[in-house]
């Protein structure tokens, strides 16, 4: 008996040696971080694919084709686990490679990098995959160089296309490379470095290329904070609340002395409190932890004026924007009272210029003013500052209308260009009260700038009206002109060019012009009194006059003097 118990623990211990030869420790490492990712777009669409671990802490390498267009992703361990991709930390298009953080347990199985690259005649393994049981193994037999830095593999064995994306390992077991396919069909397995992969790194520039606006899951923060913010800005336009919430929540976790953090996560419990929570209770504990937040970021900045001023800036910004709102310390007076704090420490414009926007709201105009013309006479003044001040003197009774120009010309003067637009529109009305037709000119041409020349056919219309007080004859046909080009069924442009026309002395295109405007609007009383004229210039009174006639039918007022002037029994 103990013989046979003898003989087979000896054949128990062959079989193990023998699958320990055949199945190396690494193997079991490498079947477990070897695992799927699974990304979705807006529009659902789902891709899975394989991915593997090179890192405890859950940085992972995959085939960037599997991210495009993607708004989250989840990685499916070989248990089942989903676990959240959390950002991405470099990628590249043209090598089709990406990498990024996934959210791991303490303990998770990952692929050691090898620091000894193989050479050529070494031998490469392709790991084994669900469909796929069995290693691979193959001769590499040509490296190339990417940047003049990092190895490209050419390896004599064929690739499955379920593995493309997969690890390449030394016969220790360590990764040294990412499968690529055969684009020359001949059988041959490629493998970009993973040292290429990990020298990838997404900067705060990069977010503006198509390989980064492409996927709309979070990148990985850049070491300087300036740019992190930069970033954490463009994030905002990017992702849904719920999404950006979470980034936010991620930088503050990697900068958490930053009050920058702390201050944007307070504007979007506030702002988006409604699509962040569905309840009104919900929507009211995010009003209190906004002011939490920014009680904190005032402590970390030790600057207390600051600390006000936010608080003042975001309960009024809220209230301002929200009119049904009631609860607790969100109101005006809470506002009002903040900016006056601020105010005692420190007395700067930004300040004043929002003292000034909340008396503004109130309607106290005389206090408005007051307080952005100091913002106005400090090196802060900005087109905004200038604009209010215009506004608030629009309010004040006995104020010049002049007074109202000259802030409004400096408003034009201190904002960008899409904002300048706004303000000429404005001074232009207030120009033309006073008939200051070669100012209007001027500030359409300022117009015509600013707007990128992105105008359409009434811009024309309304600048040769004023050059025609002006008696630019020749600017205003041109005008007119340009404005038929951009809208030929203005029965009003056409009769406009024919009085310019008659201006001109020139009855016969006068006549053109006016018959295409009556073809546009027979009903157009004014255009057959043109049409008149236009003929009493040719010496064609007996025609003209019929047409005095059916003008003074239709209503125009001038119509009757010229048929007496014209027209006699």
């Amino acid at each position: 008996m103990k013989s046979k118990i003898l003989l087979l623990l000896t054949v128990c211990q062959v079989i193990t040696a023998v699958a320990q030869k055949k199945n190396p420790k690494w193997v079991d490492i490498a079947n477990k971080a070897i695992v799927t990712v699974e990304t979705t777009t807006k529009e659902g669409t789902v891709r899975t694919g394989p991915c593997f671990f090179i890192s405890e802490n859950g940085e992972t390498i995959a085939a960037y084709e599997l991210f495009r267009k993607a708004d989250k992703a989840v990685v499916i361990t070989v248990d089942g686990k989903r676990l959240p991709v959390t950002h991405i930390i470099g990628a590249d298009e043209i090598y089709n490679v990406i990498r990024f953080k996934v959210t791991v347990p303490k303990k998770t199985a990952f692929l050691s990098v090898s620091t000894f690259l193989p050479a050529i005649n070494s031998m490469a393994i392709l790991p084994a995959s669900n469909e796929i049981k069995e290693l691979a193994q193959g001769v590499v037999s040509e490296i190339t160089k990417i940047s003049n830095t990092f190895d490209y593999y050419k390896i004599d064995m064929p690739l499955p296309s379920m593995q493309v994306g997969f690890p390449l390992l030394t016969q220790t077991g360590e990764v040294f490379a990412i499968t690529q396919p055969d684009a020359s069909g001949k059988g041959k397995t490629y493998g970009l470095s993973i040292a290429y992969i990990q020298n990838l790194q997404a900067t705060t520039s990069d977010m503006f290329k198509k390989t980064f606006t492409d996927i709309s899951i979070r990148k990985t923060w850049a070491s300087s904070k300036d740019d992190a913010q930069l970033a954490l800005i463009l994030y905002s336009s990017q992702q849904d609340a719920p999404t950006y919430l979470e980034t936010i929540n991620d930088f503050i976790a990697t900068f958490p002395n930053d009050e920058e953090g702390y201050i944007k996560r307070a504007s979007h419990y506030a702002y988006l409190r409604k699509e962040l929570a569905s309840t009104q209770s919900g929507q009211m504990q995010l009003l209190d932890k906004a002011l939490i937040d920014l009680d904190y970021a005032a402590k970390i900045t030790k600057k207390k004026g600051e600390g006000l001023y936010n608080k003042a800036k975001l309960i009024f910004g809220i209230v301002a924007s929200d009119s049904t709102l009631s609860y607790k310390n969100w109101n005006l007076k809470t506002a009002e009272e903040n900016i006056q704090k601020a105010l005692k420490e420190n007395n700067t414009p930004a300040y004043r210029q929002l003292e000034g926007d909340i008396a503004f709201f109130q309607n106290d105009f005389e206090k408005a003013f007051k307080c952005y013309m100091v913002v106005n006479n400090s090196p802060d003044a900005s087109g905004a500052s200038y604009y209010f001040a215009a506004k608030c003197k629009q309010q004040i009774e006995g104020s010049e209308i002049k007074e109202i120009i000259t802030l409004l010309d400096s408003a034009i003067a201190k904002s960008p260009p899409l904002e300048a637009a706004a303000y000429l529109l404005e001074n232009i009305e207030l120009k033309l009260d006073l008939e200051l037709f070669d100012q209007v000119i001027k500030d359409y041409d300022k117009y015509l700038v600013v707007s990128g020349g992105n105008v359409s056919e009434a811009f024309y219309y309304y600048r040769e009206q004023a050059k025609i007080r002006t008696n630019d004859i020749e600017g205003a046909l041109k005008d007119i002109t340009m404005a038929i080009t951009l809208d030929n069924n203005n029965a009003l442009y056409f009769a406009e060019q024919a009085s310019i026309y008659l201006r001109m002395n020139e009855a016969v295109k006068a006549q053109i012009s006016i018959v295409k405007a009556l073809q546009l609007d027979p009903e157009f009383s004014a255009a057959y009194r043109i049409l008149g004229v236009s003929l009493v210039r040719q010496d064609k009174k007996a025609e003209a006059c019929n047409h005095f006639i059916r003008a003074k039918e239709l209503g125009d007022p001038v119509a009757e003097r010229l048929i007496n002037e014209h027209y006699k029994e």
